[in-house]
C-alpha cells in the first residue's frame, strides 16, 4: 500500500493518532490495577510505598504493558504501509522496561522515591522527563527499521522523546482539578500519536514503500 497521496496521508495519521491514544487511555488504568495487585501480593497495602526493588519491578511490568499495547498497535498499522520487521512490537516495551531498570537503580542510590515521581502524584515534570528519556531510546531502537524507508534520521529520535515528554507534560495545566487531569491525560494521549504519526509520515519516502 502506497501512502503518497495528501488523503491517504491524513487517513494513516488519523488512524494512528486515534489508536495509539486509545491504546494509552485504555491500559493505563489496567496497568495501575496490575501494579497494585503486584503490590498487595508483595505485601504492602495502597497507601504504602513499596520499596525500590519492587517499585522497579511493578513499573517494568507496567512499561512492558504499555509498550506492548503500543508496538503491537503501530506494527499493525506500519505493516499496510511498507514491510517492517516485527521487531517493531517490542521495541516499545524494550524502551520502557531499560529506562525503568536504569532509574530505578539511580532513584534508589540517589534515595528517591520512584513512585512519587508521576503525574497522578503531582510531578508531572519528573514523569514528562522519564517518559521523554524512555521515548528517546525508543526512538533510537526503532531506527533501524525505519532506515530504509525515510531520510532525515533524527527527526524520529526527536518526535519519539518529544511525544512521549509531551504527553504527560500537558498534565501540568490545573493538576489541582481531577477532571483536569483526566482530560489533559487525553489529550496527551492524542498529541503523542499526532507528533508521531505526522513524522512518520513526513519523512517516509514514496518511492521505497513496497506496494
Amino acid at each position: 500500500m502506497s501512502v503518497t497521496t495528501k488523503k491517504e496521508k491524513v487517513r494513516f495519521c488519523r488512524n494512528w493518532t486515534l489508536l495509539n491514544a486509545g491504546v494509552i487511555i485504555f491500559l493505563y488504568p489496567i496497568g495501575g490495577i496490575i501494579t497494585l495487585l503486584i503490590s498487595e501480593a508483595m505485601g504492602y497495602s495502597n497507601d504504602q510505598w513499596a520499596p525500590p526493588l519492587e517499585q522497579t519491578i511493578m513499573l517494568i511490568v507496567f512499561g512492558a504493558l504499555i509498550g506492548f499495547g503500543i508496538g503491537i498497535t503501530q506494527w499493525l498499522l506500519l505493516r499496510k504501509v511498507f514491510n517492517v520487521s516485527s521487531f517493531w512490537l517490542y521495541s516499545v516495551a524494550i524502551g520502557f522496561i531499560i529506562i525503568e531498570l536504569i532509574a530505578g537503580i539511580i532513584l534508589w542510590k540517589l534515595d528517591i522515591n520512584r513512585g512519587e515521581l508521576s503525574f497522578i502524584e503531582g510531578n508531572p515534570l519528573a514523569h514528562a522527563l522519564i517518559l521523554a528519556i524512555t521515548g528517546l531510546l525508543i526512538g533510537i531502537i526503532q531506527l533501524p527499521l525505519l532506515r530504509r524507508y525515510y531520510s532525515g534520521n533524527v527527526y524520529w529520535v526527536i518526535a519519539s522523546s518529544l511525544a512521549w515528554g509531551i504527553s504527560v507534560l500537558l498534565t501540568t495545566i490545573h493538576h489541582q482539578f481531577d477532571l483536569a487531569v483526566l482530560i489533559t491525560f487525553i489529550l496527551g494521549s492524542l498529541l503523542y500519536g499526532a507528533i508521531t504519526g505526522a513524522t512518520l509520515m513526513w519523512i517516509l519516502q514514496p518511492k521505497e514503500i513496497k506496494s
